[in-house]
């Protein structure tokens, strides 16, 4: 699976399938600070990433 973090970067696992939150908190990413993008589509963090998958990792900011 490809991810393409917050800084455009792009990391490859390679693994049969994971849950979102999992792969976040392995990255070092709090899950409560990003919005997750699988193939294109905004997903919560309980969905599971599955080989192929291409998740996009976006921070949000927020204020007044």
């Amino acid at each position: 699976m490809q991810i393409i973090l917050p800084d455009r970067s792009v990391r490859t696992l390679s693994c049969a399938s994971a849950p979102i939150e999992e792969i976040l908190l392995e990255l070092g990413i709090n899950p409560a600070t990003v919005i997750v993008v699988k193939n294109g589509r905004i997903v919560p963090e309980d969905v599971t990433a599955e080989e192929g998958d291409e998740l996009r990792i976006l921070r949000f900011s927020h204020g007044g």
